[in-house]
């Protein structure tokens, strides 16, 4: 049952709902995703309480094959845009290279997928949009996932990445964006004292910076959200942090002590469970008087951005005008 739920909602996300009127996507994928949520529950519901290794890593395989199919055809690749995959490293690192190239600058995009999901198959073409829109070459790389891998390996791997291309890319302006946990795996790298490195600007994109279950709030948007299951949330995040706790401040950036920090945009919806992620955190850069911009969308699903529906160009958009913005001071 579950299974043909899939493939029906599925179809209609990549094969019909793409035809329709731009104007008319946004309320047809709303509705797509509350049937998905309900999907999601009934997977849920049909393990255990305490899942074992084998359930979890079924689950996220599956998820990731889901992401793989459905991001991959939601949007389309922009042709202007060439991809090379470097060779020094053992981590995957693929740079997108838009024909006409801003030289002065860089980006390195970090994934989502809750820490168990995502990959350049999944988000090459969102980021093949970023590249050929601000026309500065973004890298994107694949970390470790869980339940394989928990932290602190996503983290150990993007210190690797984000070392190496600070260092091939030396001297010209940094840029690091990315959305989910994509997001927090960014910001938890900037909040790590022991990490030198840090980017000139940073762009999150419904960020998850709360792994824990310490927030009350969410509880009042959990029937909001359309995507996201709070106790499935939660679950995630408990595990991926395991013996470090997910109020560890690496893992979970809202409970860091910031003193310096980078120029930031952040985007979220106030309809989904991370909402009070980013209100949050923007409360702790303001008191530290660090510049940050906070957009908000309503009635809106978690990472927006993959879906062809006029709010993600908006979102893109303002994107490229922070990214372009030539005034700003680094906090590096």
């Amino acid at each position: 049952m579950v299974k043909f739920l899939a493939k029906i909602l599925e179809k209609f996300t990549i094969d019909i709902a793409p035809k329709f009127p731009i104007k008319f996507r946004t309320p047809l994928y709303a509705s797509v995703l509350r049937i998905r949520k309900v999907r999601d529950n009934l997977r849920i519901k049909s393990t255990s309480k305490n899942p074992t290794f084998q359930e979890r890593l079924d689950y996220a395989l599956d998820s990731r094959n889901s992401l793989n199919r459905t991001g991959s055809q939601l949007s389309k690749f922009q042709k202007d845009v060439k991809v090379e995959k470097l060779e020094n490293l053992n981590i995957p690192v693929y740079k997108f290279i838009p024909n006409e190239v801003e030289e002065d600058k860089f980006g390195i995009y970090f994934h989502g997928g809750g820490y168990f999901a995502g990959s350049f198959t999944s988000h090459k073409n969102l980021v093949s949009q970023l590249t050929s829109k601000s026309k500065m070459v973004i890298y994107f790389f694949e970390y470790r996932l869980s339940p394989e891998f928990n932290f602190p390996c996503a983290h150990q791997d993007a210190q690797i990445v984000v070392e190496y291309l600070h260092n091939l890319e030396n001297e010209k302006t940094s840029i690091w964006m990315g959305e989910s946990a994509g997001g927090g795996l960014a910001t938890g790298l900037i909040v790590d004292k022991e990490f030198k490195i840090s980017p000139d600007k940073l762009i999150l994109m419904s960020p998850w910076l709360d792994l824990s279950d310490k927030s009350e709030d969410r509880k009042f948007l959990k029937n909001k959200d359309i995507t996201i299951i709070l106790n499935g949330m939660h679950d995630i995040g408990e595990f991926y942090a395991g013996e470090y706790g997910s109020d560890n401040a690496v893992i979970s950036p809202i409970y860091a002590d910031i003193n310096n920090f980078p120029e930031t945009l952040i985007q979220v919806s106030s309809s989904e469970l991370l909402f009070n992620d980013a209100i949050e955190f923007v409360k702790k850069l303001k008191d530290k008087n660090i510049k940050v911009e906070l957009q908000i969308w309503n009635k809106l699903w978690h990472a927006w951005h993959f879906f062809p529906i006029k709010e993600s160009e908006e979102a893109i958009t303002k994107i490229i005008k922070f990214i372009k913005q030539s005034q700003f001071q680094s906090s590096k």
